[in-house]
């Protein structure tokens, strides 16, 4: 898993990105249509989650609404955060950690549009250990993907509302993402748990591991990813804004009219993810089934709105973590100005298009 912080140097270089100028002008190109630049959060251009973007892009609902989208996959959050905050992209979805720590800095970034809510990252236990709860992993030693590694907020926040001090009482021990250094390390017994994020533990849970979920429930109340972008773009470009946010929406409706033809689109784009284990489970599957927990909005009719209360409390945790982060209000890095507009199309003829779709990938 790619680190979640932004360097200092990296913030300083972004700052002066932003002052000088964005991805471009205005909105129109000769012939009238938009254009966005979207940074991927990964190094391929989608994960099995990601189906939404996908879905309007593969339907053309994008280019139906005269909008031109370059998807372009990058590093992982950290990474498309940066591209983001220098102006090299429009807008992005990097994890909402990622998100949270640049706006606690005071970086003028905004989620238009809230994709997906729940635990990036969670804490698990090997059912061998005989831990039944946060609390029984005082004394313990913990494994984390890598120092600053995003998940590493929320663990100490979680061990902190068990009365754990994350300093004294535990050990964190970087094993890495879920490749041959984390399986080692589990097989020795040398870390007693694991904090890390989801897709890392896909990865263990194919190739055998029974792990408990310890992660606590109120982070499912957390924004997992939105369309990330900034104020600078905000202004520059708000109508390929506008349709930008409606065909995410569609896109995301017909998924919810016809999960299998998503899981077949998915499979047709990423199809390494969804290769089978012997025991016929893939990383891809067990990725796309829990975003279909975390994808679904609250309110069918009001897809891409923001948990306001959620946001703030995860705002509020991850400043709890550090003295260099600042008091930031939810509602000034929340932006609802479009979600009406979004969710204004036409839900039956997305849904005949759901319906009459036939499936390529098996």
């Amino acid at each position: 898993m790619k680190k979640q912080h932004l360097a200092p140097a990296v913030i300083a270089v972004a700052v002066l990105g932003l002052t000088a100028g964005c991805t471009g002008g205005g909105d129109d190109g000769a012939d009238g249509r938009q254009s966005i630049t979207m940074a991927m959060a990964a190094a391929d251009t989608y994960t099995a989650e990601w189906w939404g973007w996908l879905a309007a892009d593969e339907l053309g609902y994008y280019d139906d609404l005269g909008l031109d989208v370059d998807f372009v996959a990058t590093g992982g959050s950290g990474d498309a955060m940066e591209q983001i905050i220098a102006g090299n992209a429009d807008a992005g979805n990097p994890s909402a950690p990622a998100f949270g720590e640049a706006a606690l800095v005071g970086l003028p970034v905004v989620n238009m549009f809230t994709y997906s809510s729940g635990a990036i990252f969670g804490i698990f236990v090997p059912e061998s250990e005989g831990i039944s709860d946060i609390a029984g992993l005082k004394g313990k030693n913990i494994g984390i993907s890598e120092p600053g590694g995003g998940e590493v907020a929320f663990l100490e926040a979680a061990l902190r509302d068990a009365g754990i001090d994350p300093i004294t009482e535990v050990q964190l021990i970087p094993i890495g993402d879920g490749g041959p250094e984390t399986l080692a390390a589990l097989d020795s017994g040398s870390v007693d748990a694991y904090s890390t994020a989801y897709n890392d533990i896909f990865a263990l849970q194919t190739a055998g591991y029974d792990l408990l979920d310890f992660t606590p429930d109120i982070y499912n109340t957390f924004p997992a990813r939105g369309i990330i972008t900034t104020q600078s773009v905000i202004d520059q470009k708000p109508e390929a804004l506008q349709a930008f946010a409606r065909g995410t929406a569609m896109g995301i409706y017909f998924c919810l009219q016809n999960e299998d033809a998503c899981r077949d689109m998915m499979k047709g784009a990423i199809p390494a993810a969804f290769e089978p284990n012997a025991d016929g489970v893939s990383q891809g599957d067990l990725r796309f089934d829990l975003s279909l927990e975390q994808v679904p909005p609250a309110d069918e009719a009001a897809i891409g709105a923001h948990d306001t209360q959620g946001t703030q409390e995860f705002l509020d945790l991850i400043r709890s973590t550090s003295d260099e982060y600042q008091e930031t209000s939810a509602d000034s890095v929340l932006n609802s100005e479009w979600i009406e507009y979004a969710n204004d199309f036409d839900r039956d003829a997305v849904a005949q298009d759901a319906a009459d779709y036939e499936l390529q990938n098996g």
